[in-house]
């Protein structure tokens, strides 16, 4: 596709740039922008040398709360805000997918509610991690809705059950990556009968990969937008990429 139209963009809404792994996954190209996210504070200083034109997000991952440093990361991302260095907050959300997080969902939701505030309070979009929970968006869909964008990175619910969560006047978009090229029947059945206005797409760089894969490039966004433009019958490409850009463009407020 880049050799048809080099001034081409593709735009990766989601995905990992950290010191442990970017030498591995992480290509320099002109082609290629979107929205990068550090898991933990060693990587969001890592994630500031990434180039200028790619957003960078930081929250707390359901998967590492913690009720003794939950202060403390709080006042690290309300910090960031103050500096002007954080324009979107992710990936937070719930996790229960395995007994550990499961024990942990109370905490779970008290840590989800405190960063939901912090976005209400600053006007900024939310990218949204949901395994196993999607009930959780449905409970706190009276809060979400007072946001101005929120990102459900890697959904894994239907079609129908994405169109409900569109019903609560929520400004969601959905975001999607190799699960559709791994014949994950929920995730096709999205990517084809989702409002095409409320889809984007992902590599999760460098995890979420195709079976016998040991990661996934940043590069890789450019197979998963050629699969999903498939799937979606669109033979315009122009037309397609026009559209998931204006999608980008809505979500991260530009």
């Amino acid at each position: 596709m880049l050799e048809k139209n080099s001034n081409i963009i593709y735009y990766d809404a989601h995905f990992h740039y950290c010191d442990s792994i970017n030498s591995e996954t992480f290509i320099k190209n002109n082609y290629i922008s979107g929205c990068t996210t550090a898991l933990n504070q060693k990587d969001w200083y890592f994630q500031e040398t990434c180039d200028e034109k790619f957003f960078k997000s930081y929250g707390i991952h359901p998967q590492n709360v913690s009720i003794s440093n939950l202060e403390n990361e709080l006042t690290f991302i309300e910090n960031l805000i103050h500096q002007n260095k954080l324009k979107i907050i992710g990936e937070i959300g719930f996790d229960f997918f395995n007994e550990k997080d499961r024990n942990n969902k109370e905490l779970q939701s008290v840590v989800f509610i405190s960063q939901i505030e912090l976005a209400i309070k600053y006007n900024l979009p939310v990218i949204i991690h949901c395994r196993k929970a999607n009930e959780k968006l449905f409970e706190y869909s009276n809060l979400l809705k007072k946001l101005p964008s929120v990102l459900l990175h890697s959904f894994m619910g239907n079609s129908l059950e994405a169109q409900s969560l569109l019903n609560k006047n929520v400004n969601y978009f959905f975001s999607f990556g190799k699960q559709m090229m791994n014949n994950n029947k929920k995730v096709i059945d999205c990517v084809i009968n989702l409002p095409i206005e409320k889809l984007l797409l992902e590599t999760d760089a460098p995890f979420q990969t195709l079976k016998n894969e040991t990661k996934t490039l940043n590069t890789d966004i450019t197979k998963i937008y050629d699969y999903a433009q498939k799937l979606r019958n669109q033979e315009n490409e122009g037309e397609f990429f026009k559209i998931i850009k204006n999608n980008y463009e809505q979500m991260f407020i530009i």
